[in-house]
């Protein structure tokens, strides 16, 4: 999947709050990297770049190909290669874009593999609760996704957000970060890195693909908050 992720993300532009999103949430910086980087990412574009393809186990030199290879007539790299973000949403590319539908491209593109991963494994099912969790699963990715879906194609249509996603909710959260006085924002990072360590444990831990959605949800909304409390406080 991040290897889809990292392609597209390139292939869009690599926009630079897209992949600090993604090196935060794929990469497992420690928190001394991480204040680094989040600072000032864009002083730090290639380590982002380096990180995300070394993750994806993609290689250093890796590009994104544009047009269908004819040696290579695979389904998968044709699906790829038809899959052009920046014709698809031609705004991305546009300075004045708004941040928040630049990170929802990521987070649109893991919503749409996990539904084809979750659709594949409906038939693998070993039990009605396994099942159940699995179509739960599947029903959250794809409300997901169509939201994400109704964000784009009504900036794409009317030049302004819709503003109904959640991440616009988490953005605002964000903002709110900035009236802390320093004393609260040390005992804000305490406790966001004490919940996303118990996140992280819950996910690892309790294999439930019902909540699964949701926890990963919220470890991403406390690692952006996480990323701007270290800024406020360097």
């Amino acid at each position: 999947m991040l290897k889809n992720l990292v392609h597209n993300w390139l292939l869009g532009g690599a926009d630079l709050e897209v992949g600090l999103r993604l090196f935060m949430d794929y990469t497992n910086p420690n928190l001394a990297v991480a204040r680094i980087i989040s600072k000032k990412p864009e002083r730090h574009f290639q380590t982002i770049r380096s990180a995300l393809l070394k993750t994806a186990e993609l290689p250093f030199d890796f590009s994104v190909i544009t047009e269908p290879s004819i040696k290579n007539n695979s389904t998968e790299a044709l699906k790829e290669n038809r899959f052009k973000l920046r014709n698809q949403w031609p705004f991305l590319a546009d300075p004045e874009c708004p941040p928040e539908l630049k990170l929802l491209i990521s987070d649109k593109i893991t919503a749409f593999t996990k539904c084809g991963d979750l659709y594949g494994k409906l038939t693998d099912a070993k039990s009605k609760e396994e099942e159940l969790e699995t179509v739960s699963s599947l029903v959250e990715n794809f409300i997901n996704n169509h939201e994400i879906y109704k964000e784009l194609k009504h900036y794409a249509d009317h030049g302004r957000v819709l503003g109904k996603h959640v991440i616009f909710f988490q953005y605002q959260r964000i903002k709110d970060l900035r009236n802390l006085t320093t004393m609260d924002l040390f005992n804000k990072k305490k406790n966001l890195e004490n919940n996303i360590w118990r996140t992280q444990s819950k996910i690892k831990k309790e294999k439930r693909a019902d909540l699964l959605p949701g926890r990963e949800l919220k470890l991403k909304e406390l690692k952006m908050q996480l990323a701007e409390v270290n800024r406020l406080l360097e």
